[in-house]
Order: C-alpha cells, then sequence, then structure tokens
C-alpha cells in the first residue's frame, strides 16, 4: 500500500464550525491507493528537560470504496475539502492555517481523492475481467471447399465460389 497524498491539517466529522480550530482535530491526513485516513496528534514529554515527539492516534479511517464524493468548499472564511461516504456521514478537512485559507491545498486534495478512487475502480474491473478470453482470429472460411481465406478476399483461392 503507497502513500499518496501527506500532510497536516485539522479534521472533523461534519460541518465545520465558528472557532474551527478549537473545534477540529488537528493531525495528519495520509491518502493511501486504498484509504483516506486522518489521525490525531497530541504531544508527550519523554524525558525530565521537556522535549516531545509527536504521538498520532487513529481519528478517522474511511476506505475508498466508501467514499460517495469528495469536493472542495469555502465554508466561513477557510476552504475545506469535503468527504460525503456512502452510510451518509459527512467529514470536513482543512489544511488552512493562519499564514493561508487552504484554497489550493483542498482543490488539490479533493482532485487527489476523486483520482484514487476512480484508478481503485478501474484497477478492480481490469482484475474481475477474465483474462483467458482469446482474441479470435477473424478469417473467412469457404462453405463449400473448407479452406481458409484471408478476410479482404471475396472469392475462395481454392474453389472460387463467392464467399
Amino acid at each position: 500500500m503507497s502513500i499518496i497524498f501527506v500532510s497536516e491539517g485539522y479534521f472533523c466529522e461534519g460541518e465545520v464550525e465558528k472557532k474551527w480550530q478549537f473545534k477540529m482535530e488537528f493531525g495528519k491526513i495520509l491518502l493511501t491507493e486504498k484509504e483516506l485516513s486522518l489521525v490525531k496528534k497530541s504531544n508527550i514529554s519523554l524525558t525530565e528537560i521537556g522535549s516531545s515527539i509527536d504521538n498520532f492516534k487513529d481519528g478517522f479511517i474511511i476506505p475508498l470504496e466508501n467514499i460517495n464524493k469528495a469536493y472542495s468548499a469555502k465554508i466561513q472564511k477557510i476552504f475545506v475539502v469535503v468527504v460525503e461516504t456512502r452510510d451518509d456521514h459527512t467529514f470536513s478537512i482543512t489544511m488552512a492555517n493562519n499564514r493561508s485559507i487552504g484554497k489550493q491545498q483542498s482543490i488539490n486534495l479533493s482532485e487527489l481523492i476523486n483520482a484514487t478512487i476512480i484508478k481503485t475502480i478501474n484497477i478492480k474491473n481490469m482484475a474481475s475481467a477474465t483474462n483467458d478470453t482469446e482474441i479470435e482470429r477473424v478469417s473467412n472460411k469457404c462453405e463449400y471447399c473448407g479452406e481458409i481465406n484471408d478476410i479482404s478476399f471475396k472469392f475462395c483461392k481454392k474453389c472460387g465460389k463467392e464467399l
């Protein structure tokens, strides 16, 4: 499973509300060829000095086959990617921060999600097609003598009858 997109951002289940930075979870947004993962991030102290590392906990894992559509939308003053699932859940994702309203990042992520879904569907369709089908060679077989002639021939090369 390869990673297609990774970014830090905010996410929540449902609609974006006022004071979105306090209402939404901050973490990693991971898009793979099988799922969209929204992983919560929190800092923990490891030593007495107070150095911290990122501790990631499970947030939301959305299989690509469950996504109905993903699109970019401007809600309040920021741009978000709205992900609607087939079981009527809505997730909002934004890469907005103090310097940017996240317009280009939300457009890129929504396009990547949709392209990955289409790619996944095409791969599944190709895998489900039977591989043992053979292409029949088209030829003209004479009804009278059984001679196999080229498709471009109008008459049999052996007996001369019309094909």
